[in-house]
């Protein structure tokens, strides 16, 4: 599969119902392409897109970027939660945060901080972050 197809055939896992379908062929092919960190940010967009999925706890998309933790990943996670907060991706946020031993975890206080102040996040973001102890 070509990255377009893959990053296409992620796309169609949503669906109708509001629960993401993991199609475990695609991530076998994310995991054996040549780079598969490349595929973190169009995850993550992904997530931030479609606020109303139900993507999973943790489910299979974010066991793939966290195993990036580290090594980039918390930065596009950050960067994705600045330009679309969902629930989801907060909660993405929160274990990382739970990390204390992450070197970025001053960043997701201060991430938390400007989501929490900024009027053009809604309510009931602004209620999902304070649903965790930060």
């Amino acid at each position: 599969m070509t990255r377009e197809e893959i990053i296409k055939a992620l796309e169609e896992g949503i669906t109708s119902w509001g629960m993401y379908q993991v199609n475990y062929d695609v991530m076998d092919e994310i995991n054996v392409s040549e780079d598969p960190f490349s595929y973190v940010k169009p995850i993550l967009e992904l997530i931030g897109a479609h606020p109303d999925i139900d993507f999973g706890a943790p489910g299979e998309l974010v066991h793939f970027v966290e195993k990036f933790d580290n090594m980039g990943y918390e930065e596009l996670l950050i960067e994705s939660v600045r330009k679309s907060p969902t629930a989801h991706n907060i909660w993405m946020v929160h274990r990382c945060f739970n990390d204390e031993n992450n070197p970025m975890h001053d960043e997701f206080v201060k991430l938390i901080q400007e989501l929490k102040e900024n009027s053009e996040v809604s309510e009931a973001i602004k209620n999902e972050i304070d649903s965790y102890t930060w």
